[in-house]
């Protein structure tokens, strides 16, 4: 008699892919995919416990494998952003003047009011459309897309 026979190797692949449906962990589909290959070989002839035990194994191994080799393990392209981090290279738009003299301006980036600095030192009008380069505490340091550079000495129409 068998300790663990075929359906049972079936159940709990079966059970751990619909665990992981629920998680993102990855790791229960991976073994969840070793015991059903596990359970196909203990079903086939001959049938062992040696057998399935070296086909979960294996099969655990290859679905790991393949996780790690198609990189589902990560969603963005240079790893997730988080928190502020996720504004860096977002286009946003100057709400109160910068003005590195009196350290005041904001921008409004993806719906967000943040207190901005000025990359180069150099006002950015109301209006102008800025990128975010970098964070310093709570305030992002931007600068003017190429379009809105050339309009920096020009007075604001009102």
């Amino acid at each position: 008699m068998e300790i663990i026979p075929f359906w049972l190797w079936f159940i709990a692949g079966i059970g751990l892919l619909i665990l992981e449906l629920n998680t993102a962990t990855f790791f229960f589909g991976t073994v969840g995919f070793g015991a059903l290959i596990a359970s196909l070989v203990d079903f086939l002839p001959p049938q062992g416990e040696t057998y399935s035990f070296i086909a979960f194994i294996l099969g655990t191994g290859l679905a790991a494998y393949l996780a790690w080799e198609f990189d589902i393990y990560s969603s963005a392209e240079g790893g997730l952003r988080t928190g502020a981090d996720r504004l860096i290279d977002e286009v946003g738009t100057v709400e109160e003047e910068v003005n590195p003299t009196t350290g005041d301006g904001i921008v409004v980036v993806n719906g967000e009011k943040w207190r901005a600095e000025s990359t180069t030192g150099d006002p950015i009008a109301k209006g102008a459309k800025v990128v975010v380069k970098d964070i310093e505490g709570t305030s992002l340091v931007v600068e003017s897309t190429k379009k809105d550079k050339k309009n920096l000495n020009t007075p604001e129409e009102g």
